[in-house]
């Protein structure tokens, strides 16, 4: 038996022995001297790819399995000097690794991230984008899934984030372009129109700009329903995103000419590298690989399986009752000169006989309205018909409840500061939830409507064409549940996301009939249509139109504008904050994204934003 003595000399021995064939091994492989085998860099493996998944993966015949690559100093600056590529599999041709490999950058680490990995980071729960998991569940367009990973991978870890077909040209191999101090860098080129480079970007973790193309990425999923014709590229609206967020958040200037600009807001910086005056192919050059780099892969299923089908279900007692809950109507004395609005109830009014509701909704502050108002309310009192005036409470209701098929929609609320931006987006749920009629309260039937009966039984959706020449805002009927009505939801939280200033926003184009002309563009292609019947991006579903401009201006369908003076009528029912948006002087003048990063990340605002501005 050996002594202790005997075993500490062994013990020695093995030691320098191994020390020494190591050290042979490394100098036979040529190994970088940056670099760092995978035994040693415990602390600088990557989350999904452990040295043991690594020494334990095969790869078919004919593939190269991808290695991460890690280094010394990686987090020296605000920056991690990490770049993160996407990758289907990390099993790829032996051509596609050695285009991949071209990023492996003096002095950076390098990190392949494939489905798995993908899968794990999507899965995160995250109190800062409390709606991700439900928004990425049905994401069937490989783009937006794709998009959305690499923003995490900043978000998360920090580091740059390339194309997986671009590698990179002499300028990013040879300069040293991201600094210590940088805490964010995009490149762009400055002459007209803008460009941003968006498959380079760098960022520190948790950066509030990545915070903000996130939020603007899941608020455009809704667009993988719609024809891609029908849409910008991907690349214009990420392009579009960055113009925003430099131009309006990070200065106030809307032309950049210097080659390098460093911009602060939010306790945080942004660096803009102008590369007009260079070839970009001396920043990036495409792959020449005969196989490009997939995207990654999204569930298999048809693309309409995750909308919130059936659409045209419905049942008259569990609507009204519904409804009833939901409006909660209390009979009150209501102050001289204005009289109480009561509902009309018919349980009739909902019929698998017909597809849209015969129910007619209005909103109004309060149920005490004025004589000009309460005629105009009588007026639609028709035949089958049931009648509902949803008052600030309900509308309060209605907005406040956890809405499954819009995820994004209770941070949207946040950025809606005036009573008609509320109306807005409450008559678009309260029309996609139960169906039936919207019509302002300051509007009559016009004598081609026919008591209701123009909308006929096998219509789906139905809109007057007003004198601006693109579907009416002011009236419009549907079925429950239907395409235009979800597009025209989630077109309005998309552009309630790029408001630059919540106080000052242009209501009409936010929130109003610019949302839900955009909304009809989505799901039929052109909101610039004639009188007829047109299929939705679902054949199964249609939009009806009639009229056109000359009838809009006529008032044959809907007559308009015969208050005498809406604002004093709407002055004495205390609803001036209707008629008078933007001038919230106690609210933050801040773009709509900076708000809710604020809101999530640091609690501000909760008591003063969004529903809470209702009156219960």
């Amino acid at each position: 038996m050996l002594t202790s003595k005997q075993l500490g000399q062994v013990f020695t021995i093995g030691s320098i022995f191994l020390v020494l064939s190591s050290t042979i091994l490394l100098l036979l492989v040529g190994v970088d001297d940056n670099y760092i085998t995978h035994e040693n860099a415990s602390d600088f493996l990557f989350v999904g790819d452990s040295y043991e998944e690594a020494r334990n993966y095969s790869c078919p015949a004919n593939t190269s399995r991808l290695e991460n690559f890690a280094v010394h100093g990686e987090k020296a600056g605000a920056i991690p000097k990490r770049i993160h590529i996407l990758v289907p599999s990390k099993c790829v041709s032996k051509e596609q690794a050695e285009h991949l490999y071209l990023w492996k950058l003096n002095g950076y680490s390098l990190e392949f991230h494939d489905e798995e990995a993908a899968s794990l980071l999507l899965s995160k729960p995250r109190k800062e984008f409390p709606s991700l998991r439900d928004q990425i569940s049905c994401i069937f367009d490989s783009m937006f899934r794709t998009e959305i990973v690499k923003l995490l991978l900043l978000w998360d870890y920090g580091g740059v984030v390339v194309d997986e077909n671009t590698a990179p040209g002499d300028i990013l191999r040879q300069s040293n372009m991201i600094r210590d101090t940088d805490d964010a860098l995009i490149l762009f080129r400055g002459d007209s129109p803008m460009l941003f480079y968006t498959y380079f970007m760098a960022a520190s973790s948790e950066h509030p700009v990545i915070y903000m193309l996130i939020q603007k990425t899941c608020a455009d999923i809704f667009m993988q329903y719609t024809d891609r014709a029908f849409v910008p590229s991907q690349e214009q609206r990420k392009g579009e995103y960055l113009s925003f967020i430099s131009k309006h958040i990070f200065y106030n200037r809307t032309e950049m000419t210097g080659i390098r600009s460093v911009y602060e807001a939010m306790n945080r910086r942004i660096t803009l590298v102008n590369i007009t005056s260079y070839d970009t192919n001396s920043y990036f050059r495409n792959s020449t690989t005969q196989q490009p780099i997939s995207l990654l892969s999204t569930l298999n299923y048809d693309k309409y399986e995750c909308l919130p089908l059936p659409w045209n279900t419905q049942n008259g007692q569990n609507t009204m009752e519904s409804l009833l809950r939901l409006v909660q109507p209390q009979h009150v004395s209501c102050p001289d000169g204005l009289y109480y609005i009561q509902d009309v109830i018919n349980y009739d009014s909902v019929s698998q006989r017909w597809k849209i509701p015969k129910i007619i909704h209005f909103t109004s502050k309060t149920r005490c309205v004025t004589k000009v108002f309460a005629d105009n309310i009588k007026s639609w009192h028709f035949d089958g018909y049931s009648i509902f005036l949803h008052d600030d409470g309900a509308v309060k209701r209605l907005l406040s409840e956890n809405w499954s098929d819009f995820p994004l929609l209770k941070d949207a609320v946040n950025c809606i500061t005036s009573g008609g931006g509320f109306a807005d987006m409450w008559r678009y749920l309260i029309i996609w939830e139960y169906g039936g009629i919207y019509t302002d309260i300051d509007n009559i039937p016009g004598p081609w409507l026919g008591n209701g009966t123009i909308i006929k039984d096998t219509d789906d959706a139905f809109f007057e064409i007003e004198a601006a020449k693109f579907p009416s805002q002011y009236f419009f009927a549907s079925s429950p549940r239907h395409p235009v009505m979800y597009m025209t939801i989630q077109n309005t939280i998309q552009r309630l996301f790029t408001e630059q200033n919540i106080v000052r926003q242009y209501v009409p184009f936010v929130t109003g009939p610019g949302a839900l002309k955009w909304g009809i563009h989505y799901t039929i292609g052109n909101a610039y249509v004639i009188q007829g019947s047109y299929p939705t991006f679902d054949s199964q579903r249609s939009i009806t139109l009639v009229g056109n401009r000359t009838t809009a201006m006529r008032r044959n369908y809907i007559n308009r504008g015969i208050v005498p003076s809406m604002k004093d009528e709407y002055a004495a029912m205390n609803m001036t904050h209707y008629h008078f948006a933007g001038r919230q002087t106690e609210l933050p003048q801040k773009a709509c994204l900076e708000i809710l990063h604020e809101m999530n990340l640091q609690g501000k605002y909760s008591k003063l934003l969004g529903v809470n501005r209702l009156a219960s």
